[in-house]
């Protein structure tokens, strides 16, 4: 075996480096080591799997390849762990497919700064360099090295990893089962007709009576529930809902089953039939039971592939998509939706469901409302001072204040119908913003905070509802929206054969459960935990 040194530091190099500046500038722990370990096994597969190749030409254009593929690996893990202060993990496709141009413009204005320029920049001189000065492979095995050797050895490697748990630190490997596991989800979706009219639930009943109603639902994005006026934040972010709290059913403790918004709202919106293998959505449970549905949404309708939500919504009677960006940097204010609400309101169908689907506080916060409601712009309390984070604070904060706004304008729209109606807002997720760690955004995969599955949870119904139907109000009740569907039929007088009214939040029968997030975590037991050991 011989190493060609200059090659070998080429290779080596850029490990020392990324680690380095983990360990200079980001949440350094243990994984850290762990991740070293791991580019080291994972050089050695590298070099072993080129060593078989025999061919000279071949072998010098899949080295240059895996050095390209190394080091845009390592760069990217590292920026990650650096930005978010967890790995990288194939929960992070799932966000990557479903990010549109102008999110990943935002992204960039809200991320980047000086000493991740320096690192890039660092790994981009190396890289240039290699391609200058480097024309031998970093090892050489003998002739005599039998080939069934190497691969033995790199399957003792692959088992180690795997067994050690250090693979969970594999760029490739994340990258490969968060590929496969998003194209298995997409798959999936579109075998199970959940753009179809109607879906799979049986015995569908409203128990409502023959007097027109309106149903509306509001999908809020990334808002978390402590930094709403209306939940006792010492900023008032909301300055018009507080001004009818009377009228507000206002739930304490309510939470998102996960941090990103297609696992969470798969969650939410979907009812899993196990007996019957079947999965069917709130608009087609509501389609059954005789409403009009629509759905009117500032989200994106197509990432890589067509979104979850995208296929929900088909199966509405009218969905409207208004955020069509693809190559800008803006993306339209929520209040583009509200002229599609009017015409929804003004439909003379007796029973009408309309979901609203904001953009809301979704990150970059500073683009997500108007001038105007540049409310709070002094220094904010958090224990992360800085001026940076005191300016994403107030970006955060200004733009509940205009989802304020949008959601006070939308009561005051349905309660001028006189219908028996309600309103129904809830957030996808939480969000991070310096209030538990020195971080901002709602990647959990790592280290999971509070603020990320905290969500608001509060409804307005009509008085012309109230003096009809009548559910129990327990604002206090522990509850995920792993069980929304159950509670939106509760709430809507909807029955269907597998309705459990133990799941309603709304109901008298309802029984708490364990609430369960990301990666199988107890929420409950994990902070308390997390409580007492800080104590």
């Amino acid at each position: 075996m011989k190493i060609n040194l200059k090659p070998f530091l080429f290779w080596i190099v850029p490990v020392w480096i990324s680690f380095l500046f983990e360990l200079l500038f980001a949440d350094f722990r243990w994984y850290n080591f762990q991740n070293l370990v791991e580019h080291f096994v994972y050089l050695s597969c590298i070099w072993l799997a080129l060593s078989m190749i025999k061919i000279q030409k071949a072998k010098a254009i899949l080295n240059s390849l895996a050095f390209i593929f190394f080091i845009y690996g390592l760069w990217f893990e590292t920026s990650f762990f650096y930005l978010f202060s967890t790995y990288f993990s194939a929960s992070s496709i799932f966000i990557f497919f479903e990010t549109n141009t102008a999110e990943i413009s935002e992204f960039l204005n809200l991320y980047i700064d000086v000493k991740l320029l320096i690192f890039s920049g660092l790994l981009l001189v190396i890289l240039i360099s290699y391609f200058i000065k480097i024309k031998k492979p970093a090892l050489v095995l003998s002739k005599n090295f039998p080939f069934s050797l190497k691969i033995g050895l790199i399957i003792i490697f692959v088992v180690g990893l795997k067994w050690s748990g250090y693979i969970v630190a594999n760029f490739p490997f994340q990258v490969l089962k968060g590929t496969l596991s998003y194209v298995y989800e997409t798959y999936k979706f579109s075998d199970l007709n959940l753009d179809q009219r109607l879906g799979h639930f049986e015995n569908v009943t409203f128990g409502g009576n023959s007097e027109s109603h309106t149903f509306v639902l509001l999908i809020g994005e990334s808002t978390t529930r402590r930094q709403l006026g209306i939940y006792g934040y010492e900023r008032e972010t909301t300055p018009l809902l507080s001004k009818m709290k009377e009228e507000l059913l206002i739930y304490n403790d309510v939470i998102s089953s996960e941090s990103h918004t297609i696992e969470s709202l798969e969650d939410a919106l979907i009812f899993k039939d196990f007996q019957n293998k079947t999965e069917s959505s709130v608009i087609q449970l509501m389609n059954q039971a005789g409403f009009k549905t629509y759905w009117l949404s500032n989200q994106m309708p197509i990432g890589m592939y067509e979104t979850f939500l995208t296929k929900v919504s088909k199966a509405s009677d009218h969905y409207i998509y208004t955020n069509t960006t693809r190559w800008g940097s803006v993306t339209p204010f929520d209040e583009v939706l509200l002229p599609y609400l009017d015409k929804a309101l003004e439909d003379e169908a007796s029973k009408k469901f309309i979901v609203i689907n904001f953009l809301a506080t979704h990150s970059n916060y500073n683009l997500r409302y108007p001038d105007q409601f540049k409310k709070f712009q002094d220094n904010p309390k958090t224990p992360f001072p800085s001026k940076e984070n005191f300016e994403l604070i107030n970006h955060y904060n200004n733009s509940i204040v205009y989802l304020d706004f949008l959601i006070h304008s939308i009561i005051e729209k349905v309660k001028a119908k006189d219908d028996r109606s309600y309103v129904l807002y809830f957030s996808d997720h939480g969000e991070e913003v310096f209030f538990e760690r020195e971080f901002v955004g709602h990647v959990s995969s790592d280290i999971p905070t509070k603020s990320m599955f905290e969500i608001p949870f509060f409804l307005w119904t009509s008085p012309e509802f109230d003096s009809v139907y009548n559910f129990e109000f327990k604002p206090d009740r522990p509850y995920s929206l792993s069980s929304f569907i159950h509670s939106l039929s509760d709430l809507s007088q909807i029955d269907f054969s597998k309705h459990e009214t133990q799941k309603s939040i709304f109901s008298e029968d309802f029984k708490p459960k364990k609430r369960i997030i990301s990666n199988g975590i107890d929420f409950d037991l994990y902070f308390e935990r997390l409580k007492d050991s800080m104590n």
